[in-house]
Parts: C-alpha cells; structure tokens; sequence
C-alpha cells in the first residue's frame, strides 16, 4: 500500500466519524460550503487579481488556500443560518450517513487535488491519479453527493407529508 492510500484510508475514516457524530443532514452544511467554494474559486476573476497582488503565480497551491478560506466562511455562516436549522433536526440512517461522508470525503480530495499544482501530484499512484484527477474520477466524485442530497430531501419532504 502506498502513502497516498493510506492518506485516502485515513480521510474516509475522519468523514465517517465526522458524519456519524454531527449526523446526516449537518453534513449538508459541509456539501453546500464544498460546491458553492469551488465555484466561487473557480469562478471569480477577483481572487485571480488578489493572488497577483501577493505574486502568487496561477501554478502555486494557493488556490488551495483560497478554496480553504472560503470554504470555512461560508461553512461558518450557513452553520449559524435559519434556513438550515430544521435541516439539523434529522441524524439520517446510519447507511446514509455512511454513503454521505464516503462521497463528501471523496468530493473534498479530488478538489483539494484539482487546486493544487501539477508537480505536488505527480508523484501520486496511477490509481489515485485516476480516481481522484481523471476526467471519470472528477466528475464521479463531481456529481455523486448530487443524487443522495436528491434522496435526503426527498425523505425528508415525505414526513413532512404526513403530519
């Protein structure tokens, strides 16, 4: 086993306790503060303008650090928000629980790995590479969160039907 499996053994772990200890549906907190941070890293022509003033080349890993910041901003502000507060209430299967971090932890590496400079990767097994730099392996990890937040809202919705 390499050290790069052994770092991803270990970041499933962290997800799982993380998920199994705030529950399921605080975790969408986490999956909100992840895609709208990669957007707006990605995204906005600012933080480009920002590193330039740092002399900060578009190959270094601050987009990393970018991604970092305002992923804690944002996670910060929606974990205070009213609007995710009954969302809180629900702790999930423990299954769903399970399949939600196991795709956050997975979200989160590939982007981490995505924002970082080609020669801090390259070393990385063929395997990781793939999974997590691929084009199958980014959009995998890309769009899997999508259909589970489709599900949790979907039985959460259906309670709600029944009072």
């Amino acid at each position: 086993m390499t050290w790069d499996l052994y770092l991803l053994f270990g970041l499933v772990l962290a997800g799982l306790v993380y998920g199994f200890a705030v529950g399921r549906d605080r975790a969408v907190t986490v999956l909100l503060s992840t895609y709208l941070s990669l957007a707006v890293v990605t995204n906005a022509p600012i933080l480009a303008r920002i590193s330039q003033a740092f002399n900060v080349g578009k190959s270094s890993s601050f987009q990393l650090v970018w991604f970092l910041g305002i992923f804690f901003l944002i996670f910060g502000v929606l974990w205070r928000s009213h609007l995710l507060r009954n969302l809180a209430q629900e702790r999930g299967a423990w299954w769903e629980t399970a399949l939600f971090s196991f795709t956050q932890v997975g979200l989160l590496v590939s982007i981490a790995l995505a924002l970082l400079p080609t020669e801090a990767t390259q070393n990385l097994s063929p395997f990781f590479q793939q999974a997590f730099l691929g084009e199958i392996g980014r959009s995998f990890w890309l769009i899997a969160p999508i259909p589970l937040l489709y599900i949790i809202g979907r039985e959460l919705f259906d309670d709600d039907d029944d009072e």
